[in-house]
Parts: C-alpha cells; sequence; structure tokens
C-alpha cells in the first residue's frame, strides 16, 4: 500500500514538473502586427529622407520600381518637392551653361584653326615687295568671300563661285591685293607654266632675240614622249622660237631656249629657282625648262607672284596672247601654229597675259591675267580634272568678280 502510494506521489510531482517547463508563454495576440509599424518607418526613412532629398537621380530610381516602396514615394511626394525645388532648378542651369561653355569651345577652336591657315599661307607669301600677304592683310569690308584671311579654302556659300581646280587664286596684278584663294597653298606640279619662269630668265639674260637657234635632238622629250611639229633641223630666231613656246606651248622650243644659254641647261634651271627666289616664290623649284617634269611644283600663291613679275615684260604679253604664228620647218613646210588658250582665240576677252599646262601629274592649269572692271587681274587654276574645267573656272571666276563691287577688287 505505501508503494503504490509513494508511486501515485512521484508520478504526480514528475507530472507537475513536466507541465510547467512545456507551458507556453502567455498569448500576445498584437505580436505580428507589432513587425509592420517597424517596417514602415525604416522605408520613409531611407526612401524619402535619404534617397529622395539627397539626389534627383535616387528618387528617380525609387519612382520606377512598381512595389509598395512606389506608394511610400508617393506620398511623401509633397516633401520632396518643396526639398528638390532649388535643386531642380540649379541642375536645369548648370546643364545650359555647360552647353553653352561647349559651344563657345567649338567656335574658339574654330577660330584658332582659321587663324592657323591664314597664318601658314602669310609664311608663304609674307614680306617682301609686290608680296600678296602684305597687300592683304587689311580686311576686305563689304564681301565675305574676299575677305583675305580666308584665302586658303573660302567656303562656297551661295554667292561664291564653284570652281573645278583643286587649287586657284585671284590676285590684283597692280596692287597685289588677293581677291579670292582656293588652297592656295597647296604644292601642286605646274606642267607647261613652267615656260613664263623660262622666258623671263632669258629676256632678263639679255640675248639676242635675232639669235638663230636650230632644234636639236637633245631638245626631243625622252621624258613624257610628246610629239612635236617642230622638226629637229629646224631654224628660228630666239624671238621666234619663244614665241612658240609661250604661245603654242611648244616644249622643244623651250628646250632649245635653255639649251643655248650662256652655261647650258643645268645653268639655265639654276637660274630659274634663283630667280623664283628672288621673286619671293619660296614653296616653287624648277628642274627643267618645259615643265615635262612632274618634280616641277609650285602653289597657287607662288605663281601669283610669277604671274604678276611675268606680266611686266612686254615681249610676253605680246606672245602669249597672240592667238596665231608662222613658222617655215626644215622640210620648207609652213607650220601654223595657235594659242593654246581658247579663252585667247575667242577674242572675247580682255586678256594681257595667258599660259596653259597639261601633264598627268597637274591635271589642266591656267594663268592669265584679264581685265575686269578695268583692274588688271592675276588669275590661277590648277589641277583642274576635266578637259574644259579651267576655262569654266575663269569664266565663273570672271562673272563673280564682276558682281563684286569695284572697291573690294583693289
Amino acid at each position: 500500500m505505501n508503494k503504490v502510494v509513494a508511486f501515485l506521489f512521484g508520478l504526480i510531482c514528475f507530472s507537475s514538473q513536466s507541465f510547467a517547463a512545456t507551458t507556453p508563454k502567455p498569448y500576445v495576440p498584437d505580436e505580428p502586427v507589432i513587425s509592420k509599424p517597424v517596417i514602415k518607418p525604416v522605408l520613409k526613412k531611407t526612401i524619402v529622407v535619404k534617397r529622395a532629398v539627397k539626389t534627383p537621380i535616387a528618387t528617380a530610381k525609387v519612382s520606377k520600381i512598381k512595389s509598395p516602396v512606389k506608394t511610400l514615394a508617393t506620398k511623401t511626394a509633397p516633401v520632396t518637392k518643396t526639398t528638390k525645388a532649388g535643386k531642380i532648378k540649379a541642375t536645369k542651369n548648370s546643364t545650359v551653361t555647360s552647353i553653352a561653355l561647349n559651344s563657345t569651345q567649338r567656335l574658339n577652336k574654330y577660330s584658332r584653326v582659321q587663324k592657323n591657315k591664314s597664318h601658314q599661307l602669310a609664311q608663304h607669301v609674307d614680306a617682301k615687295p609686290a608680296r600678296i600677304a602684305s597687300r592683304s592683310v587689311a580686311p576686305v569690308k563689304a564681301s565675305p568671300a574676299a575677305n583675305p584671311t580666308r584665302v586658303t579654302n573660302i567656303p562656297l556659300t551661295s554667292g561664291s563661285p564653284f570652281l573645278d581646280s583643286s587649287s586657284a587664286l585671284v590676285m590684283n596684278a597692280n596692287t597685289g591685293r588677293m581677291i579670292y584663294g582656293k588652297n592656295a597653298a597647296r604644292r601642286t606640279p605646274i606642267a607647261s607654266i613652267t615656260k613664263l619662269m623660262t622666258s623671263m630668265v632669258v629676256l632678263d639674260a639679255k640675248l639676242s632675240m635675232d639669235q638663230p637657234i636650230t632644234i636639236s635632238d637633245a631638245d626631243v622629250d625622252r621624258v613624257k614622249k610628246s610629239s612635236s611639229r617642230l622638226e629637229v633641223g629646224t631654224t628660228l630666231s630666239r624671238y621666234d622660237t619663244m614665241w612658240l613656246a609661250l604661245m603654242s606651248s611648244e616644249n622643244r622650243a623651250a628646250h632649245s631656249l635653255a639649251r643655248t644659254y650662256p652655261g647650258g641647261t643645268s645653268a639655265f634651271v639654276a637660274a630659274m629657282n634663283r630667280k623664283a627666289r628672288a621673286l619671293g616664290m619660296n614653296h616653287t623649284v624648277f628642274y627643267d625648262p618645259t615643265g615635262l617634269n612632274k618634280d616641277n611644283t609650285s602653289t597657287a600663291a607662288d605663281l601669283a607672284l610669277m604671274v604678276q613679275a611675268a606680266y611686266r615684260y612686254p615681249q610676253i604679253r605680246q606672245f602669249t596672247t597672240s592667238t596665231e604664228h608662222d613658222i617655215i620647218s626644215a622640210s620648207g613646210r609652213q607650220l601654223h601654229y595657235k594659242n593654246s588658250n581658247a579663252l585667247v582665240r575667242e577674242g572675247v576677252w580682255d586678256i594681257q597675259l595667258s599660259k596653259t599646262g597639261y601633264i598627268k601629274e597637274a591635271g589642266r592649269c591656267l594663268v592669265m591675267v584679264a581685265e575686269v572692271q578695268s583692274k588688271p587681274m592675276v588669275m590661277v587654276f590648277l589641277d583642274a580634272g576635266a578637259t574644259s574645267g579651267r576655262i569654266s573656272d575663269a569664266r565663273n571666276i570672271k562673272t563673280w568678280l564682276e558682281r563684286q563691287p569695284t572697291n573690294q577688287l583693289g
């Protein structure tokens, strides 16, 4: 009996201890709901105060998220609107200022490039009597196309002439003022324009124009293999020889003028280069008296100086503007020669000096002095592609010059 009582007593004690250990804490009905108020203030502080107010970028990112966060951001919009107003306005103003500064910088860069181009051309033709740069420093007031600061590459506008020639230049022959330029400082082969320098060197030497010159085998073109009607053995006076060289660009005649120079052809070519330096043609070099050598190179700016100098020789003006000339060949035949410039043959223009040139490397070339609005204008056209390109360019330039105010032509 005692054992049963003791067992029951022990069982009751054990059960009471187990129940006390496993009994849960008192139920609190608001516990799961408390987590929501805890999360909401955190989201409000993070989005509204830290992200939305800190930078406009953070606000933009939050507004794109499709979640409850979007609702919170929307609710706080009135707060961010008042705090962001100053920042947003300042940001727009700073952007506009940045764009304006960039535009100014680009404009300044463009101006510097244009000034550098003008400075480079001025270096080619500066600081000597009758030099182009010294004549064209003063800006032209009325016509933008005639502004000397843009002579190396004048942008084509609705009033500017279109030219096929790669390089071109227009200058007043009397004053040296440059009126128009296109790539005037670009160096290029000049072909038979060379013969103007050939004639000046002959005339400077004061050689007898009546002295007979016989065409020899040494005068035959072995550079370009060009043909000639001037037979070997034909004898002409130096006067007639120069006439054919200038008017019809006769290569054998030009070579014979150099061959019969005191000291021979090599001395003659050296005299050509000395003459070029004396005229300020610092970017010009000659290797032969005919222009068949592609290494005879110059610029439109340099050639304008050469044409201006040649214009002072009455014989050169006479020979280059005559329309035709006859000679008797070695076989006794009469040969009829014509001027190589179609504008001279037409006789419509008042042309006072002319010279054409062509080899493959140089393209179609033409230099002239033509009177426009009662002023002698030097015209240089180099490297025209089309056969009639140089003639078309001359016509376009003349038409353009006739539309300019007279006081803008120097």
